[in-house]
């Protein structure tokens, strides 16, 4: 249960995240690493990893190390690559855009190098007030 709760945040936004990547109507993909849709991909997995990261330190009451980091950084951008997987094979009219999957885990990974950061800064803030008492 504890695992559910924890996780709840992220699992409503990765079905999010599927609605939106299995919709139809997308117009015929062209090579752009710059402009809306890369920024909302982006933005999107930029949430989902932060979601997963808060899921985490919720479960365990404690920051990911390393290996957490990198565990979530390789599921939200394995996912987006799965998506893009799913588009091109189940979804007519949709495509199998590499761009997509670079802006998808660009996202993933500032997510994963914003939590990190705000964790050290944390850290020391401690470290600096328990040198204070």
């Amino acid at each position: 249960m504890k695992l559910i709760k924890a996780y709840w945040p992220a699992g409503i936004w990765l079905f999010i995240v599927t609605v939106l990547s299995t919709r139809g109507g997308v117009p015929m993909p062209n090579f752009n690493l710059i402009g809306p849709d890369k920024v909302a991909h982006a933005a999107s997995y930029f949430v989902l990893a932060a979601l997963m990261l808060y899921g985490y330190s919720k479960m365990s009451g404690r920051t990911p190390g390393l290996k957490g980091f990198a565990v979530v950084f390789a599921l939200a951008a394995g996912y987006g690559v799965l998506m893009e997987w799913v588009q091109k094979t189940f979804f007519p009219n949709r495509f199998f855009e590499f761009d997509d999957m670079i802006a998808n885990s660009i996202g993933a990974a500032l997510a994963v190098l914003f939590w990190y950061l705000r964790s050290r800064r944390e850290t020391r803030l401690e470290s600096r007030i328990d040198g204070i008492n």
